[in-house]
């Protein structure tokens, strides 16, 4: 299975962008399946909404394998039994294994510290302030591919070419994607599909076993 791993901010559209992306998979792949790990956070008495499960309409399919996780008062943005679930779908025949965080913030860093992806995706959208709180955002440095979801509203164009800057300082070879989640057949998830399906994005290596 190739792991792969959504995070970003909380309204960012991850929930509607992975099922977009699993819409694409069922529909090029006449066999095959996927699983989804959706993780929401967890209030204080540790129980969670468990929403993302609802919103993804195209994932309701029996070769789709989804399980809601709730953090439980975990920082980071997973859950205690991340890395135990993954453990047992590394066993079954899953082509990839979706894993999103819930809504993170600038300092976060969900998958670098346990290597438990093989390519990382920060989704984010274009109203996240000045250019200045792009430096502050740690996924930019690290992620594989980003995302700039919504990019309908008026200031994603700007945006776009503001990241765009912010990652040519890293020097080092990461994607940039603007895409239009809630839009049937948009062209920007199709780009994305394209980009995790293939050779587009190198893939991080995952450091630990699972």
């Amino acid at each position: 299975s190739r792991v792969i791993g959504f995070t970003g901010p909380g309204g960012a559209g991850k929930t509607t962008l992975i099922d977009e992306l699993v819409l694409r998979y069922l529909s090029s792949h006449s066999k095959g399946r996927t699983a989804i790990l959706s993780h929401d956070p967890s209030v204080i008495g540790e129980g969670a909404l468990l929403g993302d499960r609802a919103t993804m309409i195209n994932s309701q399919n029996d070769r789709v394998f989804m399980r809601s996780m709730a953090t439980r008062g975990q920082a980071g943005g997973l859950s205690p039994s991340t890395r135990d679930c993954l453990a047992l779908l590394a066993q079954s025949d899953f082509d990839y294994v979706i894993i999103e965080t819930v809504g993170t913030g600038q300092e976060a860093m969900p998958f670098q510290k346990n290597g438990i992806v093989d390519l990382t995706v920060l989704v984010m959208n274009p109203d996240y302030g000045s250019r200045l709180q792009l430096q502050k955002i740690v996924m930019l440095d690290l992620a594989d591919i980003v995302v700039v979801n919504k990019s309908d509203l008026q200031r994603a164009r700007t945006a776009h070419t503001e990241i765009e800057q912010r990652l040519e300082q890293n020097r080092r070879a990461q994607q940039l994607v603007a895409s239009v989640a809630k839009r049937h057949r948009d062209a920007g998830v199709d780009e994305l599909f394209d980009l995790i399906s293939g050779t587009g994005a190198k893939p991080a290596k995952r450091r630990q076993k699972r």
